[in-house]
């Protein structure tokens, strides 16, 4: 997933969407006679086209499971697609749909942080040789998300707990301290114009990227943060990248802790498969084993982390394969 510099996030986005297809309704069953301990106060949803025509009736019953699971607030990760390869064309979550949605979690007690729309130019600016693309998109996809944060009555709703920033930050495309600015600075503004709203402080999420570089993720974020207020979501990457790259996103997680800066931890419930192949479109994925996310699951609540993120619930629990029902499983029946 994280093989290409300029698609790694892309590389999530393909294999949740081929995960869709999964039953998911078909899965949720009766609840449970008793509430099971909660393990995933959050998890992260991922809108599709496919999601835009959800009668108010399937939104409830996704809640009603999520919350059945444990889960108290959902994370979306955008509200709609925009830009040059947004496939079909840009598209966005209307607001009947988005007052279903909202309207099932307060129905079932779950807060929502509502990620802004997606600008699909994002990646191409990153690699871009020419010096005046990323400034160019930074400034067009503020001037955006701004009017979109400003405009938007979904804080006004009691369920909206926040805003979340859908793209993804890496230590590999940010080395540079001219680059650095222009990201802290295009961070800056848009945390700025949510809490001038009163909309609270914005989160974003961030990996340690294991492709060869210069750059430091705790060098970065400590540039960052010191000019900007932030909700960090750190990944654990395990999904993609194995155990191994925890030893990346620790040092993190440490200067978090040590600031009493608040923050979450991402877990990965997904693992990426192995291919021969190098087609952007061919890379696959499965639920994760019951076992190696029960000893993920333990790492993050070591963190010190408020809130533990699955990534996701949605499909990789509601899958009809054997590794998924099982996480089904324990999730609803307790770990051990």
């Amino acid at each position: 997933m994280r093989n290409s510099p300029q698609a790694p996030c892309s590389q999530r986005r393909l294999l949740l969407r081929l995960a869709m297809c999964a039953p998911v309704l078909a899965l949720l069953g009766p609840l449970a006679g008793c509430s099971p301990k909660p393990e995933f106060r959050s998890t992260f949803l991922q809108l599709w086209k496919s999601h835009l025509d959800l009668p108010p009736e399937a939104w409830r019953q996704r809640m009603a499971f999520l919350k059945q699971v444990g889960c108290s607030e959902i994370v979306l990760q955008w509200v709609g697609q925009t830009g040059t390869g947004v496939e079909g064309g840009d598209w966005m979550l209307s607001d009947a749909s988005m007052q279903a949605l909202l309207d099932a979690c307060a129905e079932y007690g779950l807060q929502v942080r509502i990620g802004l729309p997606y600008d699909n130019g994002w990646w191409a600016a990153i690699a871009s040789e020419d010096e005046q693309a990323l400034p160019t998109w930074f400034n067009q996809s503020l001037q955006a998300a701004s009017a979109f944060m400003r405009d938007s009555t979904w804080p006004m709703h009691p369920q909206f707990s926040g805003w979340y920033i859908p793209y993804e930050i890496e230590q590999y495309n940010w080395v540079s301290p001219a680059r650095q600015a222009l990201l802290g600075d295009w961070l800056t503004a848009l945390s700025q114009v949510s809490q001038k709203a009163n909309q609270g402080v914005p989160s974003i999420s961030t990996y340690f990227s294991v492709l060869q570089t210069q750059g430091s993720l705790l060098q970065l974020w400590q540039s960052l943060l010191k000019r900007t207020q932030l909700r960090v979501m750190v990944q654990d990457g395990v999904g993609v990248a194995g155990w191994d790259n925890l030893d990346g996103v620790d040092p993190l997680i440490a200067y978090l802790r040590e600031q009493h800066l608040p923050f979450d931890v991402i877990v990965e419930l997904f693992e990426q498969l192995p291919s021969e192949s190098t087609k952007f479109s061919e890379f696959t994925a499965r639920s994760a084993d019951y076992s190696r996310v029960k000893r993920q699951y333990a790492w993050a609540k070591g963190t010190g982390a408020q809130s533990i993120v699955a990534f996701a619930i949605e499909p990789w629990v509601t899958a009809d394969d054997e590794y998924a029902k099982t996480l089904k499983d324990k999730l609803l029946n307790g770990w051990f």
